[in-house]
């Protein structure tokens, strides 16, 4: 093995220690690298939502030696569309061959739930790597690339090898490698919030604990635009029911983005087209907790994702609007794409700089298509993974109009696509001590099997 195709141990600096950031963590601990993650405020303020991780997320938690089962999944089994006022069923996708078809099944998470998951797994002394340190209340100010030094808001300063930004759409290293975001506040708005179990139970409303995730409108109709929309799924092994209740904005008294609002009341959710709303829903919102106002802002694709040994991922890199249910996905896909291209199996540990232009090679195209599909999604339903393929003949005219479909999301091999964007003239897997292809830092862009 030459010296410059001798793997190195790497020093990354995580900013952010959300869902993106420990996937990260523990993508780059499999690999050999130590990780850092910085976080700016406790974990106790995790907004309580259900999280969708469909086959293409699962898969990597898998991959990674995460403990699934202790995230309290519910396994999804449908997805049903249910008319508005009603509750009558429209349309359903049966997800009953969805392991035997796609080798994974498709899990809905708490957020709190799979967000310790991730943490657990990171900072266990058990499994593949160096456990993952956590730095707490540390907010950066500057993160400066050519230096690679983060300055925090306490004063410390930190060096790093490589630099990720998983700090979310408001990301310092966003601003550090200089992507200026086009971003506009979307048409549409939501209110999330949740329904216990025992709830549920006493309302004797026990189908809305399904393991199904149901949709309320999403289409036009009289005194009804598209905007109104609900999505319901269970969550933490069925103790709890989610809701994101979808409406026009201007309809909302709420004016900003964030995570920690005060708690509002039903009346705020349930008024306008909502008086229409299937009375059985509206008994379960009326009984609701945790109900919190989510500003949807739509952001344009960015023009890159890295400069020298700093990058973004998740939702720094590629905010989407939630109608896809893949923003988790996504995220996980961007941490195991630096997991695999950091790894023994190249030597871009040598090469930083080549190999964050290799992920973003790589992952944008794919993110970007989904973020924007997701986007299609928040005026047509009929654009979300899944109704746009309910059958065959749908599938087809689906793939024929460059809609996402289930089939594209969980076919996607990225093992396979960087191994053939390093090595274009192999037919197999070289050993670490081939010379990798010719990827530069300043190369043009390999197109990626988006």
């Amino acid at each position: 093995m030459s010296e410059s195709s001798t793997f190195k141990q790497l020093n990354v600096a995580i900013l952010g220690g959300g869902i993106g950031g420990f996937s990260a963590a523990i993508a780059l601990r499999r690999a050999g690298h130590k990780c850092t993650v910085y976080e700016r405020r406790g974990f106790d303020v995790e907004v309580g939502a259900s999280i969708s991780c469909a086959a293409n997320g699962t898969q990597w938690l898998h991959d990674w030696g995460v403990d699934v089962q202790s995230g309290r999944p519910v396994i999804l089994m449908e997805l049903t569309m249910r008319d508005w006022e009603s509750g009558e069923i429209l349309n359903q996708y049966h997800l009953h061959d969805y392991e035997k078809t796609w080798g994974n099944v498709y899990n809905m998470f708490h957020r709190q739930d799979m967000h310790k998951m991730l943490l657990d797994t990171a900072v266990s002394p058990e499994g593949k790597g160096i456990p993952v340190e956590i730095v707490m209340d540390h907010i950066a100010e500057n993160v400066d690339p050519d230096t690679d030094i983060i300055t925090f808001r306490n004063g410390n300063k930190v060096h790093a090898d490589l630099i990720i930004g998983s700090d979310g759409i408001r990301s310092k290293a966003r601003v550090a490698i200089g992507v200026t975001p086009d971003i506009k506040s979307a048409p549409q708005t939501c209110y999330r919030c949740n329904v216990t179990k025992e709830e549920v139970e006493r309302l004797g409303l026990t189908w809305a604990a399904d393991p199904a995730i149901q949709f309320w409108g999403g289409y036009p109709k009289e005194g009804l635009n598209q905007y109104y929309k609900i999505v319901m799924s269970p969550c933490a092994g069925g103790d709890v029911v989610s809701f994101y209740c979808f409406m026009p904005t201007e309809l909302t008294k709420h004016q900003s983005e964030g995570f920690v609002f005060e708690e509002v009341p039903p009346e705020e959710i349930l008024a306008g087209a909502y008086s229409k709303l299937d009375p059985l829903c509206v008994k379960l919102i009326k009984n609701s907790v945790e109900r919190k106002p989510w500003r949807l802002y739509v952001h344009q694709p960015y023009s890159h994702w890295y400069k020298k040994q700093t990058c973004i991922l998740g939702d720094a890199a590629h905010p989407m609007m939630p109608h896809q249910s893949q923003g988790a996905c996504q995220a996980i896909e961007d941490a195991a794409a630096l997991g695999v291209i950091f790894s023994q199996e190249y030597n871009f540990t040598n090469n930083i700089e080549a190999g964050l232009k290799l992920y973003q090679d790589i992952r944008k195209p794919r993110a970007t298509r989904v973020q924007q599909a997701s986007t299609r999604a928040l005026e047509n339903l009929n654009e979300r993974i899944g109704f746009s393929s309910l059958n065959a003949h749908d599938a087809a005219l689906a793939a024929s109009e460059n809609k996402l479909t289930v089939n594209e999301m969980n076919t996607y091999d990225m093992k396979k696509h960087i191994r053939e964007t390093v090595y274009p003239n192999l037919k197999s897997t070289p050993s670490v001590s081939t010379p990798i292809a010719n990827i530069s830092a300043t190369s043009t862009p390999i197109a990626a099997d988006a």
